[in-house]
């Protein structure tokens, strides 16, 4: 049975030891997605997908954890072998290796063994080699076999990286269609309407830096105190949440004001924070000897004295 403390602690080793290692062997300089192979979507390295997948899971796995959903077979080595299997998830697209067949994911198990060698996570898991090219088949191929080939089951195993490589290469909140699919595999507690959680989204269109992240900090405060919602994944547009599937007197109207008024008071906060700085660098009026109007938002008399 996994804990959250071997949550943390497998999760810790990891970036310890394997973020340095996919550094070493220069995945921050190889496309996972975009490039002239997958042109239609975003340019994101190895690295960067790789590792985006690892918190991601591990995200949403503290929420299974808290919610204390059964998962049969998930412990800590079922959380070791996930993280390693889904680091090599992409290893076709590396190259090094004569296709053994006319698809792509057809991969001499040597080059995938060679790959989690090279990186050390050998010391990490053991998995077996057929689970290694399992895990670099899409799910869209016909080429399945290896789950079946393997010396032990990897259902629950492929499901895990199918589950990170999708939050991985997600862009928007709202590309939640494979993902609701992977959760229904996952749990029956994410099943569509009948289930106890669901997944939803608040976007804010229009995008402007530093106030546009303080929106989003304020929302989700405000959906997690009054609505049990869970952050799941994070955008530069919105959020994704894990929340009830009923959320009893939900008004938008009400919600909208009250994240107003939430707003400009974690503004004038954050403000005065910061308000000898801000009063420093530009609130002088220095021909005028005086401050700029808006000064008077977050400083007060003593301060500005």
């Amino acid at each position: 049975m996994l804990t959250k403390e071997d949550l943390e602690d497998v999760l810790d080793q990891y970036v310890q030891s394997f973020v340095p290692a996919m550094q070493r062997w220069k995945y921050h300089l190889i496309l996972a997605k975009g490039g002239m192979d997958y042109a239609h979507l975003s340019e994101q390295s190895m690295l960067g997908h790789v590792v985006n997948g690892i918190f991601s899971l591990a995200r949403l796995l503290r929420f299974v954890l808290e919610k204390k959903l059964p998962i049969y077979a998930l412990n800590e080595q079922t959380l070791r072998k996930a993280f390693a299997l889904y680091t090599i998830h992409d290893t076709h697209k590396l190259g090094g290796f004569e296709q053994m067949g006319g698809s792509e994911f057809s991969i001499p198990l040597e080059r995938l063994l060679e790959e989690y060698n090279k990186l050390g996570l050998n010391q990490f898991a053991d998995v077996d080699a057929h689970l290694m090219r399992a895990a670099n088949v899409s799910k869209r191929s016909q080429y399945q076999g290896d789950i079946m080939l393997g010396e032990e089951k990897g259902s629950l195993l492929w499901l895990l990286v199918r589950l990170a490589d999708t939050m991985a290469s997600m862009v928007d909140a709202r590309e939640t269609g494979t993902l609701e699919g992977y959760l229904r595999q996952l749990a029956p507690e994410f099943a569509s309407k009948i289930g106890r959680f669901y997944l939803y989204f608040h976007e804010v269109r229009d995008v402007r830096g530093v106030l546009t992240n303080l929106v989003h900090g304020v929302i989700a405060q405000q959906l997690e105190a009054e609505h049990g919602f869970y952050p799941l994944l994070f955008f530069a547009t919105g959020t994704l949440y894990l929340g009830p599937t009923h959320i009893p007197h939900f008004d938008r109207s009400t919600f909208i004001d009250s994240t107003v008024e939430s707003l400009l008071a974690e503004t004038v906060k954050q403000g005065r924070a910061e308000a000898k700085t801000f009063v420093q660098e530009g609130g002088i009026r220095r021909r005028r000897y005086d401050f700029q109007p808006y000064v008077y938002t977050f400083a007060d008399a003593p301060l500005l004295l």
